[in-house]
């Protein structure tokens, strides 16, 4: 897998899981991603954060939605390309490991 297939698998993610969130905000039962103290949206969706109450209603509640999810994309395009290298990694080492031994 290249740099820019995982940047745009890990970005195509992080768009799903932001059109998830919005769609559960939008029918008002966003409060199933409450797990104990643990509040699942911002953790799938970190800048969900910035939303405003009138995210959906309002001209400057859509013009700071939209950051949002971009953020939330690129922030998930960056632990893919992340995670890429980790594995990357971890492989080279295994491969070193069993060429010496």
């Amino acid at each position: 897998m290249t740099t820019r297939q995982a940047t745009l698998i890990g970005s195509g993610i992080g768009l799903i899981m932001a059109c998830v969130v919005l769609s559960l905000l939008w029918f008002g039962v966003a409060g199933i991603l409450i797990v104990g103290h643990t509040d699942l949206m911002y953790v799938i969706w970190p800048s969900s954060i910035l939303l405003l109450v009138g995210w959906s209603r309002t001209p400057l509640g859509i013009m700071i939605t939209l950051p949002a999810v971009v953020i939330n994309c690129l922030l998930y395009g960056a632990a893919a390309v992340l995670l890429r290298g980790l594995v990357r990694w971890i492989a080279n080492a295994e491969g070193n490991m069993r060429s010496d031994g």
